[in-house]
């Protein structure tokens, strides 16, 4: 009797662990499912902001400068100015993203 009832309790043990596994589980797949519905919802979004930019166009303002202005800017190099600043600029906003490199700023 005594074997028996060990036996039980062992048996009970056991498949309270595996509720408390499966339970685990599906609180996990409950979170995985709230972030891929959460990034679909994002992706969406990102998706729908492309739109908001289809009726600018920046050529039309380009090609709207004054010949003296074109030549102006390229006699004293503005295109080659404005290039170093966003490369400068970009090289900064990527050293910004590796952790520990803040470099006084």
């Amino acid at each position: 009797m005594f074997a028996w009832l060990v036996q039980t309790w062992e048996d009970a043990k056991l498949f309270m662990y595996s509720i408390m596994l499966t339970f685990l589980d599906a609180l996990k797949d409950i979170m995985y499912w709230l972030l891929e519905s959460i990034l679909d919802l994002v992706v969406v979004i990102l998706d729908g902001l492309g739109s908001l930019f289809d009726g600018l166009n920046i050529t039309q303002y380009i090609n709207g400068i004054p010949p003296t202005a074109a030549y102006f800017a390229s006699a004293s190099g503005l295109g080659q100015a404005l290039g170093m600043i966003v490369t400068a600029l970009t090289i900064r906003f990527l050293l910004q993203l590796i952790p520990f490199t803040r470099l006084g700023s």
